[in-house]
């Protein structure tokens, strides 16, 4: 009892209530659930592979079926074949068919034998084999005696499929060659390399044999299937049926790579546990809480958070410390190009919708000012101050005083109206002028002067027959608060010459140069109206000249944001 009583005897049964009991019961309530893990991870392990195999069966398969369709869509064979018959030379088609079957074929590891069949003298057969051996003679004597007569009789109702079959272990593909009017002249049969093309089986986990089956009818098998387990399948589908892929696998060798593993995973975890205590300590305090904190920040960089920086980690050196410090400086350095950038693009845009504005074609003022002249002259003064006021509001249109890019399309319209005015003064009965406006569009914000130069554009390249400048301006649309969608259509009759047209389509590029032109004419106002909206509204916005089929041409200026 002494003995029992003892420190010796109290510190083991303290270890042993404390800490080998405890640790007992958890180990195998671990290992248990480990163990049945195992056993799940093995049979996905065994999904997995047989997926990946089947994948890359069916892959080869198909890379078969390919390879079977150069005899098919090359004309190599259909040409020969059509040589034959006008000349009857028998052995060129015999050298010039096996030729092209020994280039495509023959060094290919897929295929064993390659045989083919003209339909009309079915007793003539034109072979190559592979060079690996597999493609003997004997290969070739039993598809004469024993294949040719089925594969004929399979290629009656084959059309334009490829089909497989079997016979006493030899995997066959099949197709027919078809000419014009889709008429079958000649039969291709490949005797497949199983070894080759259903390789990828065997590499399924603890593989023990394997069944390979088309639409249902055997082609191929391989190993022993009394082995204790199970099996598994995969059913992929080809271009002109289903393959079944099925592997056997032993099961029993599987649950002894699990006890092997979980003994294994004891003996480790008992003499690693303090180890793995540590190296969580050191992977979480210096790698992991660091990489957390810059994913964060990444993420706030990602979002538009330019110049985010993160602390730090004091008394830390190395990568993680150097990537936190290089992480800091780069995302300083992106905030402050960001914002260099910013202000450049503004700055820049400023500036290409101020040039583009800026640009007045003389000949309208030069062109109004002899017509003021001119009425000043033969007519009373009231009609001469009406001209005077239009073009005075011409002007301020044109100079912008208070720099406004936006203006109302009401506003808009003045600088239109007082346009028409002076053109109606300028033509008299000889100019028709008509609109159709949404009025509920008129307190839609615009960029300023975009109707006027298109307007002038139409009244000069105007023609009709009878002599009379006739221009429509039409406007609609819809607004929903931001949201602008608006078509402004000038309508003139005259279709301009291709020269003409080809000249608009230079000068309605999207490219933002602004150059001075070879001559001043009104198409710089056309070409300033839709680079301005370019750049104020994006690429859905801007101006289009086309004709209608109609002896019309139709300016058509989209504002859409």
């Amino acid at each position: 009892m002494k003995k029992r009583n003892s420190l010796k005897w109290q510190m083991l049964r303290l270890l042993a209530l404390g800490w080998i009991v405890p640790l007992t019961v958890i180990l195998v309530v671990f290992l248990v659930v480990v163990s049945g893990r195992i056993d799940r991870q093995s049979q996905r392990i065994i999904n997995t592979s047989m997926e990946k195999a089947a994948d890359i069966s069916i892959l080869r398969l198909l890379d078969c079926i390919d390879s079977s369709k150069d005899a098919s869509y090359l004309s190599y064979i259909g040409d020969y074949w059509a040589e034959y018959q006008s000349s009857g030379d028998s052995g060129n088609l015999y050298n010039q068919v096996t030729t092209f079957l020994s280039a495509h074929y023959k060094y290919d590891p897929s295929f064993d034998i390659t045989v083919l069949i003209f339909t009309d003298e079915p007793d003539t057969l034109y072979y190559t084999g592979n060079t690996t051996g597999r493609g003997s003679v004997s290969r070739f004597k039993f598809f004469t005696d024993s294949v040719k007569d089925k594969a004929l009789e399979i290629s009656e109702d084959l059309d334009t499929r490829t089909e497989f079959f079997a016979m006493d272990g030899h995997v066959y593909m099949i197709r027919n060659l078809l000419g014009r009017g889709f008429k079958k002249y000649a039969l291709l049969v490949m005797e497949i390399n199983p070894e080759e093309v259903f390789e990828s089986l065997k590499s399924v986990w603890e593989y023990r044999g394997m069944d390979v089956s088309f639409n249902g009818e055997r082609l191929y098998g391989e190993g022993n299937y009394n082995t204790s387990g199970g099996f598994i399948s995969c059913d992929r589908k080809s271009v002109d049926g289903f393959f079944t892929f099925s592997v056997a696998y032993d099961a029993t060798a599987v649950g002894l790579e699990r006890r092997s593993i979980n003994i294994t995973f004891l003996i480790l975890l008992i003499f690693l546990l303090p180890l793995v205590l540590l190296m969580f300590f050191f992977f979480n305090s210096r790698i992991n809480r660091p990489i957390a904190t810059l994913t964060a920040a990444s993420k706030k960089i990602a979002d538009g958070e330019y110049g985010e920086v993160v602390e730090e980690p004091k008394g830390h050196s190395g990568e993680i410390a150097d990537l936190t410090r290089n992480f800091n400086k780069m995302s300083t350095k992106l905030g402050e190009q960001f914002n260099k950038i910013f202000v450049e693009e503004i700055a820049l845009r400023d500036a290409n919708i101020h040039a583009l504005q800026s640009q007045i074609n003389p000949h309208f003022l030069n062109n109004t000012l002899e017509i003021i002249n001119w009425e000043a002259r033969m007519n009373g003064q009231e009609k001469v101050s009406s001209m005077i006021e239009a073009l005075s509001v011409m002007m301020s249109a044109t100079m912008d005083r208070n720099r406004q890019s936006l203006i109302a399309l009401s506003e808009e319209l003045e600088y239109v109206n007082a346009y028409i005015y002076i053109i109606k003064c300028r033509y008299q009965d000889r100019f028709i002028y008509e609109e159709h406006i949404d009025k509920s569009l008129l307190h839609v914000m615009v960029p300023r002067l975009i109707i006027q130069p298109v307007i002038e554009n139409a009244v000069e390249y105007s023609y009709s027959e009878d002599g009379i400048r006739r221009v429509r301006l039409e406007i609609e649309g819809t607004q929903d608060n931001e949201k602008i969608d608006m078509r402004i259509k000038i309508i003139n009759p005259g279709v301009p010459s291709d020269e003409d047209f080809a000249k608009i389509k230079e000068l309605l590029t999207d490219t933002m140069d602004i150059k001075p032109l070879e001559e001043r004419s009104t198409r710089i106002g056309i070409r300033n109206v839709h680079r301005r909206l370019r750049i104020l509204y994006g690429a859905e916005s801007g101006l289009t000249i086309e004709t209608d089929g109609n002896n019309n041409t139709i300016s058509t200026i989209f504002v859409k944001n």
